[in-house]
């Protein structure tokens, strides 16, 4: 029998699942859950495939989110929006704009899916505003043995704390009350800067509504991202010129003539710190003002694939991170690509998110593979991940890395709790797979 192949949105990691499963209701994913047990094997969860990460994969089975993605309910006067666990953050953003409504932050991509985004712990920025999960009200889920909970802070309370960011591992969400807001514009300020005037002046920038930066490798330049949160109007009107320049920029020379150049590159290293100067020269030279909807002004093109390693630390390290990072890099003398990119999100008390307990900074550092060949990162990233683990560091769930178990368990306080649920709702491990044997060692 020939096997649908799976791809991530990099290429990075696939899998062959033996049967796939396509539900469309609760009882449909419970019938599913139930017969998974039954024959005594495995799955995972499938959703749009945009983790950079094995963390969906199964050459088990494999369960298809993509017919299981309506939005359910709409509360504009009590901004709760209910749906499916398959439905994009983008398809939801538009079906809440159509109402009005918004959700209160987005990361730079919005073609997770909502199971997606709460299991890895998705996050934007904007030090006032948590990662995905917080925004989930309550939930109802099928356990592997096909028995349907409703968990909220009224009902299976106890739940909630570990089933917000759940990893793929305590059950299947079949449903989803999220906390959302009136709709709204962000207005932009985009500027260059020199990576010290940044880190000193960080304590003021944090005040924005939403900040990031990116630090441009093998120069001594950032590239500052601020927004403040405004009602919406209409768009500021651009001149054909200016429409057919902004094109050009962005998709001739951000992907086209870019990606040749680290192509190139894969046979000559040497040459990025080159292609980074001239990045600068290029594309991020002068101040640039814009205004729009939220979900536009949130996400941006993240141009071709590529392999990523983030990682969250306590807020209050974010300048010393920087100057180790610009730093290793220096010392080890590792050719990175651009953009190093650094943003903020509020502390929660999320067992499993990489937020909880403080208000953090995650950074992440990219390797793009240019017209799919793959560049050389696996001593830089290696090195990356042992400098965030001396900041107390906690690694995205969503993308790939290698902390082992014992040393992921030291640092989430409510680590054991988080077992203790996972083997309440799933005593066999039904929802396991390789990532799950490597975080979890089960």
């Amino acid at each position: 029998m020939n096997r649908q192949t799976f791809y991530n949105w990099s290429g990075q990691f696939h899998c062959a699942p033996r049967r796939l499963h396509k539900p469309r209701s609760e009882a449909e994913m419970a019938d599913i859950m139930r017969d998974i047990s039954r024959r005594n094997t495995n799955a995972r969860i499938f959703g749009s495939g945009l983790s950079p990460s094995d963390i969906a994969m199964s050459d088990d089975e494999l369960v298809l989110l993509d017919e299981f993605d309506r939005v359910l309910e709409i509360d504009g006067d009590g901004h709760r929006v209910v749906v499916e666990p398959g439905i994009t953050l983008e398809n939801l953003s538009h079906a809440l704009t159509r109402h009005g409504l918004a959700l209160p932050v987005l990361g730079s991509v919005a073609g997770q899916t909502v199971t997606g985004a709460m299991g890895t712990a998705t996050h934007g920025t904007g030090i006032e505003f948590g990662v995905f999960p917080t925004l989930i009200e309550a939930m109802r889920i099928v356990t592997p043995h096909g028995e349907a909970l409703h968990i909220s802070a009224r009902e299976n309370s106890e739940l909630l704390p570990a089933a917000r960011c759940h990893l793929g591992s305590l059950g299947v969400i079949t449903r989803v009350t999220l906390r959302v807001c009136d709709a709204f514009d962000l207005e932009v300020t985009e500027q260059p800067n020199t990576l010290e005037n940044v880190l000193s002046k960080l304590p003021e920038r944090l005040r924005n509504d939403h900040y990031r930066f990116w630090y441009i490798p093998h120069t001594d330049r950032a590239w500052e991202w601020m927004a403040t949160r405004a009602s919406p109007g209409k768009p500021p009107r651009s001149s054909p010129w200016r429409k057919l320049a902004s094109g050009f920029n962005d998709k001739f020379i951000d992907h086209h003539v870019y990606e040749s150049l680290l192509y190139l590159a894969t046979y000559r290293p040497s040459l990025i710190p080159l292609i980074n100067k001239l990045g600068v020269r290029a594309r991020f030279n002068k101040t640039r003002h814009s205004r729009g909807p939220s979900l536009a002004q949130f996400t941006f093109d993240c141009l071709f694939k590529q392999h990523v390693n983030e990682w969250s630390i306590p807020v209050e390290h974010t300048a010393n991170a920087l100057r180790g990072i610009r730093d290793l890099i220096a010392e080890k003398g590792y050719y990175a690509h651009l953009p190093i990119e650094v943003r903020f999100a509020r502390g929660d008390d999320i067992w499993l998110s990489p937020c909880q307990g403080r208000d953090s900074c995650y950074i992440g550092v990219i390797a793009y593979m240019p017209h799919g060949r793959p560049p050389r990162h696996e001593a830089y990233f290696a090195d990356f991940e042992k400098l965030m683990a001396t900041f107390s560091g906690r690694p995205h769930w969503g993308k790939f890395f290698e902390l082992e178990p014992d040393k992921l368990a030291k640092r989430y306080p409510r680590w054991e709790d988080f077992q203790r649920i996972r083997r309440r709702l799933d005593p066999e491990y039904r929802l396991r797979n390789r990532f799950t044997e490597r975080v979890f060692r089960t």
